[in-house]
């Protein structure tokens, strides 16, 4: 078999290249990436170790840089996306390019050059704000940022290509993930990289937030599980069931590196905020027999190593 991983010099993306290169089935793993700001080669030194690895710099919304290196590959992988939330804000429109016109492109460059199936990775955040109980694959899409509006409507228009033509396209929808090798916007390594270098914590609000978080290695272990075994058209939200406020989550990273509540500083909240986001994963733990390895805790163990 056959693996193109677009947006593979990512973070979750190079995760789930190594993941691949594992697996004795593969015969290739091809990572397409532009190398933009959050694109770094470095991501992809353990993998570019591999023979089976090959690397090819190309822009999602320009196919005919890329279409000949997925001809007839059995898969492909989309993690290609603009990602933060707070930029989303500021350029919606690069937002709208990358997520939603980069995934019908690159939707119908699979289909016309003989790509047997295409995962399209989206986020829990097109759910918007779940102020009780959870959502399942069935909830109503309610996006609230241009990011998560992105997300919902390249996800949809991936899907309708199954609906439309017979071709295989799988959606999944992950919680907040991290791990190595981050992007330092996010919150976990934004936190880290602010208390090694004595600066405050930037937190929004009051802080109360929630979201659920799942380990980039348990996550990249479930879409391989639906790139494998999912069904054709069907949509599969990954989680870890555990949920923190934003203030839990920087105030447990304080007391990790042995610092005080004192390097939190409360700043205006941002537009459009949601409050609250859960996952109902039942599908994909009953259908494909995932569930996470280990603890949010637990993992926080290797926190000085990523």
């Amino acid at each position: 078999m056959k693996i193109a991983i677009v947006g593979g010099a990512g973070f979750i993306g190079s995760h789930f290249a190594e993941l691949a290169l594992q697996d004795s089935e593969i015969q290739e793993v091809v990572v397409i990436d532009l190398l933009t700001y959050a694109g770094r080669v470095s991501n992809l030194l353990n993998s570019a170790k591999n023979p089976k690895f090959k690397f090819i710099k190309a822009n999602l919304l320009q196919p005919d840089e890329y279409r000949n290196q997925i001809k007839n590959f059995n898969f492909v992988v989309n993690f290609a996306a603009e990602s933060h939330v707070d930029r989303s804000i500021s350029e919606p429109d690069i937002f709208f390019q990358s997520n939603a016109l980069g995934a019908s492109i690159l939707t119908r460059t699979c289909m016309e050059n003989g790509v047997g199936r295409l995962i399209q990775v989206s986020t829990d955040e097109v759910y918007g704000p779940v102020n009780v109980g959870e959502s399942d694959e069935k909830t109503i899409l309610n996006p609230s940022s241009p990011y998560s509006a992105s997300k919902a409507g390249g996800e949809l228009f991936s899907l309708s290509f199954w609906h439309t033509y017979g071709f295989s396209v799988v959606i999944t929808r992950g919680s907040n993930t991290y791990g190595p090798r981050q992007y330092p916007e996010k919150l976990i390594p934004l936190a880290l990289n602010n208390l090694r270098a004595g600066k405050k914590i930037p937190v929004y609000g009051t802080g109360l937030q929630t979201r659920e978080w799942t380990y980039v290695t348990d996550h990249a272990e479930a879409i391989y599980r639906v790139m494998l075994q999912g069904d054709s058209g069907s949509i599969y939200n990954i989680g870890s069931g555990q949920r923190f406020t934003n203030l839990e989550i920087v105030s447990m990273l304080i007391k990790k590196m042995g610092r005080s509540a004192n390097e939190i500083e409360f700043v205006i909240d941002r537009k459009g905020h949601d409050f609250r986001y859960a996952l109902d994963c039942s599908l994909i733990k009953r259908q494909l027999n995932w569930s996470p390895k280990r603890p949010f805790e637990e993992y926080l163990e290797q926190v000085n190593d990523w």
